[in-house]
């Protein structure tokens, strides 16, 4: 793996993980969102 792919993979994994980023689920729409998949 180069530089720049593991700089690539590394600045995937932080914007993904940030709670800061907009963007990202809440608690309760975590919640809302498994109680729609679950069918309720």
């Amino acid at each position: 793996m180069s530089m720049w792919q593991y700089m690539a993979a590394l600045d995937g994994y932080i914007k993904a993980n940030t709670p800061d980023e907009p963007g990202k689920l809440s608690e309760s729409e975590k919640d809302d969102l498994w109680d729609w998949l679950q069918g309720g």
